[in-house]
């Protein structure tokens, strides 16, 4: 990791990514950038106000931050549109990593608009952790949300890129049985679906085994949590039992309706799971 990018809007949420933005800097021995963007869409004597303000916020920050303001390599106040001008600027500096605090949750809003977050992840797809822990301590209780699709395959290799597959790990993974509602609706016995759902799950675990091999993490000393069901349901559960200081998850980048009515299970889990996430999107087609 040689660059990191830290997004924050000043509020106390934001503060605890910059904490983490300039703990990871030191460890990586990687340059930070600290970046604030106020609205545009404001009268012209308030922004400038603003800007004045925020960036005498942030240069606050930097002193407060692990290894003091030596840690952060350059901080850029600007206006604009927040996601617009963050992807921008992630673009710009060739990020390896984007650092943002956790979002206020605002229900109706976050649906039909998205938030900043999601906006940046759609925009520019690059590996985003997402800090809510007021803790700066280094990751070593790590989940990997796994689902064996390219998705999943993409996280896991960003996480070892980032050295986060050396601590003690965990994986998480949900399996559905296909055709178990078509069974009971044509009436199958007990002994009949049970057998079915009993084969779905060795083929559920088979599938788990050859993507792990694939990735290289089968012959890791992993913790596996294998449950039926919905796979935000088992992450949830994952993470309540297991407590981890990171989440890893990667996204398939749903957009549009889809997004709008099916959701994806990396958006529930950035709503309503309270971790740290790192969250990795699948790169674009043709890179």
């Amino acid at each position: 990791m040689r660059k990191l990018l830290c997004a924050t809007d000043l509020s106390t949420r934001a503060e605890r990514a910059v904490r983490r933005a300039a703990l990871l800097a030191r460890q990586y021995s990687a340059e930070l950038l600290l970046l604030h963007v106020v609205d545009d869409d404001q009268p012209k004597h308030f922004v400038e106000t603003r800007l004045a303000e925020a960036r005498a916020h942030l240069e606050a920050d930097a002193a407060r931050a692990p290894g003091g303001p030596e840690a952060v390599a350059a901080i850029e106040v600007v206006a604009g549109h927040a996601s617009e001008t963050i992807a921008r600027y992630a673009h710009e500096w060739n990020a390896d990593l984007l650092v943002m605090g956790v979002h206020r949750r605002r229900v109706l809003l976050d649906v039909f608009i998205g938030t900043t977050l999601e906006r940046v992840l759609r925009v520019d797809r690059r590996p985003v952790l997402v800090v809510s822990a007021d803790d700066v301590r280094p990751y070593r209780r790590v989940l990997l949300a796994l689902d064996t699709s390219q998705a999943s395959a993409c996280a896991v290799r960003a996480a070892g890129e980032f050295a986060l597959l050396d601590g003690e790990l965990a994986i998480v993974h949900a399996w559905e049985p296909t055709y178990s509602g078509q069974l009971e609706t044509a009436g199958a016995v007990p002994d009949t679906a049970a057998a079915y759902a009993e084969n779905w799950s060795r083929e559920a675990q088979a599938r788990l085994q050859g993507f792990l091999r694939e990735v290289g993490l089968a012959t890791l000393p992993i913790e596996q949590q294998i449950e039926r069901g919905p796979p935000f349901d088992a992450i949830r559960n994952a993470v309540e039992k297991r407590a981890p200081q990171l989440l890893v998850i990667g996204t398939r980048g749903l957009s549009g309706l889809a997004r709008v009515f099916l959701g994806s299970v990396a958006e529930r889990v950035l709503r309503d799971v309270d971790c740290d996430i790192l969250v990795v999107p699948r790169p674009k087609e043709g890179k």
